[in-house]
C-alpha cells in the first residue's frame, strides 16, 4: 500500500486536518504554460484554454467540437490530465472515450470530467489560510 504526501494543518487548538497532496495537486488553478491550448487542428489555435479541471470541464461545454474529436483522437487530454494534472485514473477513463463525430464525444467526455470532480470534491477540504494558522508539509515513507 502506498502512502501519499499529506499536509498537516494546526490550529493551535490540537486539531490536526490531513489534505492529500494528490487531490490538491489535481485539482489547483495553473500557470499559463501548464494550460491546456484547443487547437481545431495543427497550426489552428482556437484561441481557448483551461488553466485547470474545472476550467477544462467548462470549456468541453462550449469548445467546437472539432476541437474535442482533434485533441481525443490524438489522446492529447490524457497526456495532459496524466502529465500536467497528475490524474492517472481520469486519464485511463479519459482515454478509453472513442473520438466519435457527434455531440456523444462531448457528453461522454463532459459526464467523465463531472464525476472525477465530484469525486475529488467529495474527498478534499478547502481551507481558509490565516495569519495563526501553522502549515507542515512532510512526505510519509512508503
Amino acid at each position: 500500500m502506498s502512502r501519499k504526501a499529506k499536509t498537516k494543518k494546526s490550529t493551535g487548538k490540537k486539531q490536526t486536518l490531513e489534505v492529500d497532496q494528490t487531490e490538491v495537486k489535481i485539482l489547483r488553478n495553473l500557470k499559463d504554460e501548464e494550460a491546456f491550448h484547443f487547437y481545431e487542428n495543427i497550426g489552428k489555435p482556437t484561441g481557448e484554454s483551461a488553466k485547470g479541471l474545472s476550467d477544462f470541464l467548462k470549456k468541453v461545454s462550449t469548445i467546437k467540437l472539432e476541437s474535442l474529436q482533434f485533441h481525443q483522437g490524438r489522446q492529447d487530454f490524457q497526456k495532459w490530465i496524466e502529465e500536467t494534472l497528475g490524474d492517472s485514473k481520469l486519464a485511463e477513463k479519459i482515454g478509453k472515450i472513442s473520438p466519435s463525430n457527434d455531440e456523444k464525444l462531448r457528453t461522454k467526455i463532459h459526464e467523465t470530467l463531472e464525476q472525477r470532480l465530484h469525486e475529488l470534491k467529495d474527498t478534499s477540504i478547502t481551507l481558509e489560510i490565516n495569519k495563526e494558522l501553522l502549515v507542515e508539509s512532510q512526505t510519509l515513507p512508503q
